[in-house]
């Protein structure tokens, strides 16, 4: 074989893989910080109270001036008196009415409060006759006083009332009252604090206890005085000149199961695990009756397949006839002698005409007769014209390939596996964003559901490119298809794990996640490989894929057989290798055998000739030659069609 130099197809080849792994990468890149920055916006949106159903703007309530409610504190103020009616109800909540006075020297725009924060719900909040703004994002929960006609000179009282509701315990040893009746969160010194506490008739008395201090220590200068009537169920803390930061707390351990009816999101971890679980078998059950592929009977084959051409293949997997299909249509008859194809500058191409197809199939004959239209014998189509003619061709044989396929049993999806697809698709979907919503749930807050439908979105939408892209990839082994699936692959596994980390994040259960997670990545798999093929359909792709594996791992005996049994083996099963993306694993198992050149390609590029002479070109060099011709070709007519769009 012939020789030349192949310094600019590396260069060029070289350039070419490095911008597509650029690209890759900057896609991955642009789609992980457009998914991450479309769910922090949706996280960072206003909170709404699961009970109250106020958001941080509603809680405004309906006052003319209640735009100056989320102004900060506009100047100093002296608290008079701090005083708190507490009810302790069976179920573990904590109903409050506290009684803040304030002495204002000049008009404020704002006066900030401290409400209890810590793991537990704090709803139904309200303030009595005023504007008010309520922020329970943070980890300190505050109530701010916006109305104008209430932050006046002199001496005002506010009215707050709340709701604390604390969750169940998880402690199988005792269960445990804890209330803050004076946040240390609490900014403003006090002049006087009156806090009373009512207790179910059965609270058991004993163990009741009162802390009182500065940032969490103890006072030694007994501030506050505390009495607790056991005949009443009543608790009474007082005291005087209370100084900022200055918390009181009261705390007693109780016998297990005191509580009854306090909040549980165990509830949201069983349904998330019920949904996913749910989905999974259904799927499962889905693939089992209608999406598994019939059973057929494998064989060995080495040879050119009998009864299938080349453009067919394409549509046996996919029931489509592709570019590439169409243009191995050149490469048959360059081989068969009907074409011959001249490099006469890199990458720049001539096809020549040469004897007709007699008496080949219908198809090939019509292909040639369009191809080759108003061109004789000897003259050559410039590749300006090849793609017009070309997309002509795959005009024509698609309806001749199709007719040939038409049964049920020749379909490369059942119609019953695809709606079977599409419903697992749903569903997948579905199991994600209730699963997320559902960890707002086990929080008792309210569920934002934009985020749960973004989420479910993208889940449908990347699994079904998903789906697309593989299922080309046995037919189609172009970069543009690779980086679907990497895309849509990045975009699924982002949204599963977004959502698990959610359900660990809320929860605080691993096992939840890590199930959820597997689960999915289940479904992911069923969605993939849900769709049954008809029953000759599928014997044929077992023939095409026992191919397949052969020129990708051949055995040397059989080849060694097969090709001093046939000289054109070679050239044969190259057009093959060149459909599967295998042409360069093919032709390194020739490079020890005396391969004839072929007659139909030739290097006519200026220059080229001296170095020819010197070396023949390998199995290898040849490949690579016809595989940048295809690529060529490729872009060439996906040019085309672009043209075409913006006319």
């Amino acid at each position: 074989m012939k020789k030349k130099d192949k310094t600019t197809a590396k260069t060029e080849n070289k350039a070419a893989t490095k911008a597509a792994n650029r690209f890759i990468a900057f896609a991955a890149f642009v789609i992980i910080v457009a998914f991450v920055s479309l769910i922090i916006g949706f996280n960072i949106s206003p909170s709404v109270d699961a009970e109250s159903g106020k958001t941080a703007e509603e809680g405004l309530a309906t006052d003319s001036n209640t735009e100056n409610a989320a102004a900060v504190q506009g100047g100093a103020f002296e608290v008079t008196d701090y005083k708190l009616e507490a009810k302790v109800d069976k179920n573990h909540s904590y109903e409050v009415v506290l009684e803040v006075s304030v002495d204002i020297p000049q008009q404020l725009q704002s006066i900030k409060f401290s409400l209890p924060s810590g793991n537990f719900r704090i709803v139904d909040v309200e303030v009595e006759g005023a504007a008010y703004n309520l922020n329970t994002e943070s980890s300190a929960n505050t109530v701010a006083i916006a109305d104008p006609d209430r932050l006046g000179e002199g001496r005002q009282t506010y009215a707050i009332k709340y709701k604390l509701r604390e969750f169940e315990e998880n402690d199988a040893r005792n269960d445990m009252f804890y209330f803050t009746a004076l946040p240390p969160e609490w900014k403003q010194p006090i002049g006087k604090v009156d806090i009373n506490i009512s207790f179910p008739d059965d609270f058991p008395w004993d163990d009741i206890q009162c802390y009182a201090g500065q940032f969490g220590v103890q006072d030694i200068n007994n501030r506050v005085n505390f009495e607790a009537a056991g005949s009443t169920k009543r608790i009474r803390v007082q005291g005087e000149k209370i100084p900022e930061n200055y918390g009181i707390t009261l705390k007693a351990e109780l016998p297990d199961g005191y509580w009854s009816g306090a909040l549980s999101g165990r509830w949201a971890l069983n349904a998330i695990l019920a949904v996913i679980g749910a989905v999974l078998l259904i799927l499962a059950l889905l693939w089992l009756t209608g999406g598994k592929d019939p059973k057929v009977e494998k064989s060995a084959e080495t040879k050119p397949l009998k009864g299938i051409v080349l453009p067919e293949i394409g549509y046996i997997f996919n029931s489509k006839v592709g570019i590439r299909d169409t243009i191995m249509i050149l490469i048959y008859f360059a081989q068969k002698g009907y074409l011959r194809i001249s490099e006469y500058e890199p990458k720049r191409y001539r096809i020549y005409r040469l004897d007709e197809p007699v008496d080949e199939e219908r198809l090939y004959r019509n292909a040639y007769s369009i191809l080759f239209e108003d061109i004789y014998r000897d003259r050559a189509i410039e590749m300006e014209d090849l793609g017009e003619r070309l997309m002509r061709v795959r005009g024509a044989i698609k309806d001749d390939i199709a007719a040939g396929y038409a049964t049920a049993e020749s379909s490369a999806f059942t119609p019953l596996s695809k709606v079977f697809r599409y419903i697992s698709i749903a569903l997948l979907a579905v199991a994600i964003g209730v699963s997320n919503a559902l960890t707002y749930s086990y929080e008792y807050i309210a569920i934002k559901y934009a985020e749960s439908l973004i989420l479910a979105v993208i889940v449908a939408v990347a699994a079904y490119l998903l789906c697309k892209s593989l299922d080309m990839r046995e037919s189609n082994t172009d970069d543009d298809n690779r980086i679907k699936e990497i895309v849509a692959g990045i975009l699924l596994i982002g949204a599963i794990a977004y959502t698990a980390s959610s359900v660990f994040k809320r929860t605080g259960s691993i096992a939840t996640a890590a199930i959820l997670t597997v689960s999915a990545a289940l479904c992911v798999f069923f969605i993939a490989v849900m769709r049954a093929r008809g029953k000759d359909n599928a014997e044929l792709v077992t023939k095409i894929r026992a191919l397949r594996n052969f020129i990708y791992h051949p055995t040397p005996k059989e080849l060694l057989e097969n090709y001093i049994a046939d000289s054109n083996y070679y050239y044969d099963m190259l057009q093959y290798a060149l459909v599967f993306g295998a042409e360069e694993s093919w032709a390194i198992s020739f490079l020890r055998l005396n391969v004839d050149e072929p007659d139909w390609y030739s290097d006519d590029i200026e220059g080229h000739a001296f170095s020819n002479i010197r070396e023949g070109m390998t199995t290898v060099d040849y490949a690579k030659d016809i595989k940048t011709f295809i690529r060529t070709i490729e872009t060439a007519f996906a040019d085309l069609m672009r043209r075409r769009r913006r006319r």
